[in-house]
């Protein structure tokens, strides 16, 4: 087992039991708003661990009253734009500041580096849409109507599914697996829609 493996392990074996009392706290009173804003917190973080592994230990989750923020600084953009999406999911957020920094921004201070950051970002965007639009179309050939009811979203070869509620199971799994064989696509993530 590889270290970042074994700390993945250790991390979320560390918040099973939190996540557990979780349901508990969310029925919680005024005056243990305190323990519910943790209890938030803890799951939106049991979360991020679950969807993006190892990449969800360099996100810090705080909340308070329904709002969440991220913060850290991770290697990918396509983490940062996951831990946002996945932190709207989860029951009992309002709100999702996110104040994640990419690695390398820094550099993008200066005016030329301004430039080249906005060109490079432009070239992931466009490679991030027509990623989604080669996902719909597989999803639409191989599912029929379906495949429009499903919500596709990618960031630098990570694609989330977004899948209606009452989908039945074996045709997610159906759209899970026609994703994961369209060229460009490293990863899916399935979410529920709200």
């Amino acid at each position: 087992m590889t270290r970042s493996v074994r700390t993945l392990v250790v991390a979320l074996v560390s918040l099973l039991p939190l996540a557990v009392g979780c349901d508990r706290l969310r029925s919680s009173t005024a005056e243990d708003s305190g323990e519910s804003t943790r209890a938030l917190a803890l799951r939106v973080r049991l979360e991020l661990l679950t969807k993006l592994g190892v990449d969800g230990l360099r996100v810090e989750v705080t909340a308070e009253q329904g709002k969440v923020r991220l913060a850290g600084t991770v290697k990918k953009r396509a983490t940062a734009e996951l831990a946002e999406e996945i932190a709207r999911k989860v029951d009992g957020v309002g709100s999702v500041a996110n104040d994640i920094r990419i690695e390398g921004q820094e550099a993008a201070k200066t005016p030329e580096g301004k430039v080249d950051a906005a060109l490079k970002e432009a070239e992931l965007e466009a490679a991030d849409a027509l990623l989604e639009t080669k996902v719909t179309m597989a999803l639409i050939d191989r599912l029929g109507s379906d495949g429009f009811r499903i919500g596709t979203d990618a960031a630098s070869g990570v694609l989330t599914l977004e899948f209606p509620k009452g989908m039945e199971s074996a045709r997610r799994r159906d759209a899970i697996e026609t994703a994961k064989k369209v060229q460009g696509v490293s990863k899916v993530i399935a979410l529920d829609k709200d």
